[in-house]
């Protein structure tokens, strides 16, 4: 029997992302995908991590500067980043099988980030090939989320895949030589349904038949090493994004490796339980960049404070995941772009409540501080 999910395509009304969230978990469970729920909100160990992606936002206080002329009542949050102009600073995390919440998957994604002027990162394990992602939308900028495998043929295939169909930049995953161990899916004994193949892996000639989700992931056995950065910059003529990073010494290693942009992550707390939030982490490393490259930052993003926030303390992206895929089940490319100019709007209004009116002044002038 094939995987039935949600084919819909409408306008989301979000009050905010958790009522979004609950709403999210509820349809699934209808549908009986509670593993599936389960295996996009769930998170490494006892998620600790994952809560306090989210909690630690409220460690850093925003303090308005309103004292001085007042403009139209509106902000300007465009911005510019890899020679692309985005509405907004809100751009799409790389994640597995959006098959898994919507009937057309990646291709009803790339659709909703387009009609809301964002970016678009494919995962590595999507479920529809990156040229049928791209062939469907094809004036929608988007980014290759690699992860280096054992098989260098098979490196090669999706590095080609990428550049033939105009990825724009080339994301390489750094989170450690082993897969979370994600408690929620060991008790749900959590597999991808054989009807949801990861297409572009699959289509590789000698990619191996039936390997479960373990299998998967700890086939590639260890990081990059940072030679590798040079190389496939050097392959592919494209810029290279390192998502990952979570301190500042790792920031300066990749940028002495090549790395033209940082990606400040902790996969969501899908990795490595009992690590800091990323936002606890991204003064250190905007310190460590200091400007040399731009810094992408995710993880635990749910309103558009949040965003400030990051975006005040260094960032010049971020991204969103789980939240995106809640908009694409709910109401596929419609939800998708209801998502994003959700956070868009939360930002732009807090942008005006705290006394700047676009991304430069926010840069300059926006004040976050720390509170234990």
């Amino acid at each position: 029997m094939s995987y039935k999910t949600s084919d819909k395509n409408q306008f989301l009304d979000i009050i905010n992302i958790k009522i979004l969230e609950k709403q999210f978990k509820s349809s699934m469970q209808k549908e009986h995908h509670s593993n599936e729920a389960d295996f996009i909100l769930g998170g490494a160990g006892n998620e600790e991590t994952l809560r306090a992606n989210t909690d630690d936002f409220r460690n850093f206080k925003i303090v308005p500067s309103v004292m001085h002329v007042l403009f139209d009542g509106l902000a300007d949050s465009s911005t510019n980043f890899l020679g692309q102009t985005l509405a907004s600073p809100i751009i799409v995390s790389p994640s597995a099988a959006h098959g898994l919440v919507h009937q057309n998957a990646e291709l009803e994604t790339i659709r909703g980030v387009s009609q809301s002027g964002s970016v678009m990162t494919i995962s590595h394990f999507s479920n529809q090939l990156v040229s049928a992602i791209h062939g469907f939308s094809p004036e929608t900028p988007w980014f290759y989320h690699y992860d280096e495998d054992s098989d260098s043929g098979l490196n090669k295939y999706l590095l080609d895949a990428a550049v033939d169909n105009k990825a724009e930049a080339i994301v390489i995953g750094v989170f450690g030589a082993s897969f979370g161990r994600r408690e929620r899916d060991l008790s749900n004994k959590f597999d991808f349904p054989t009807e949801l193949p990861f297409q572009q892996l699959s289509a590789y000639p000698n990619y191996p038949k039936g390997l479960d989700i373990l299998s998967v992931n700890n086939r590639k056995h260890s990081d990059i090493h940072t030679d590798r950065i040079k190389v496939i910059k050097q392959y592919t003529k494209l810029p290279v994004i390192i998502k990952g990073i979570q301190s500042g010494t790792d920031a300066i290693r990749a940028i002495e490796a090549g790395a033209d942009t940082i990606w400040v992550s902790n996969t969501g707390g899908r990795q490595l339980d009992g690590t800091r939030s990323t936002i606890e982490a991204l003064p250190e490393i905007s310190d460590a960049v200091n400007k040399r490259v731009p810094i992408i930052f995710d993880s635990g993003i749910r309103n558009g404070q949040h965003v400030f926030k990051a975006l005040a303390l260094g960032a010049d992206l971020v991204s969103l995941g789980r939240p995106i895929l809640y908009g694409l089940h709910l109401g596929g490319s419609k939800g998708v772009e209801s998502v994003i100019r959700h956070f868009q709007s939360e930002l732009e209004n807090t942008m005006l409540l705290s006394g700047v009116k676009s991304l430069d002044e926010l840069h300059q002038y926006a004040r976050v501080e720390r509170h234990s």
